[in-house]
């Protein structure tokens, strides 16, 4: 039996033995993208920026010695306890009363040479001097800048001095060294 429905944009044809579904056109339409998969399945958004992309290069950075860092020699004339010596970086010794200080003091000079118009930070590590007979110490605390700005890039490069003081005991006698690291890097 026959029962009339709606009209729902839709028409069923019916061909001997068979019922077929005609869609309306907008329908076939919207089948045919799905199919395709042009037709998004849910609500996906997308958002896009762009960056910007930096790099800064610089020169290898060389630190060379050139020349050693000498106190003197310290004579403690009679002095008790512990005294401290120190030169500063122009070279400049200052010995306390009851101590005597002779020879040719020298702070240390160094060169570095990279990039210019960069700031360089600048390490100087304590250590002790060491008396290679008894094997006594002497603490040295560094008298060094901080930073110094390169004024040209490569050779020559730039200099900076290190001072730095040593804490003497009234005992001490004797020769004492020891190595000072000295660090330079790009700030």
């Amino acid at each position: 039996a026959f029962l009339p429905q709606a009209f729902s944009g839709e028409a069923w044809i019916v061909s001997p033995g068979l019922p077929v579904n005609v869609m309306s056109p907008d329908r076939w339409k919207l089948a045919a993208l799905a199919l395709a998969g042009v037709v998004p399945l849910g609500h996906a958004q997308a958002a896009s920026t762009t960056i910007q992309a930096n790099a800064k290069v610089v020169k290898s950075l060389t630190l060379t010695k050139k020349q050693d860092l000498d106190f003197g020699t310290i004579t403690m004339s009679g002095a008790t306890g512990s005294a401290t010596v120190t030169i500063s970086i122009a070279g400049t010794l200052s010995c306390p009363s009851g101590v005597t200080c002779a020879g040719t003091a020298k702070q240390a000079i160094m060169n570095v040479s990279g990039s210019k118009s960069e700031t360089i930070r600048i390490t100087v590590d304590a250590t002790n001097l060491t008396n290679t007979v008894d094997g006594s110490t002497l603490t040295y605390t560094p008298i060094a800048p901080a930073t110094i700005t390169l004024t040209n890039s490569g050779f020559p490069g730039n200099d900076f001095n290190i001072g730095g003081s040593i804490v003497i005991p009234s005992t001490a006698d004797g020769t004492y060294s020891g190595n000072v690291t000295v660090t330079a890097e790009y700030q």
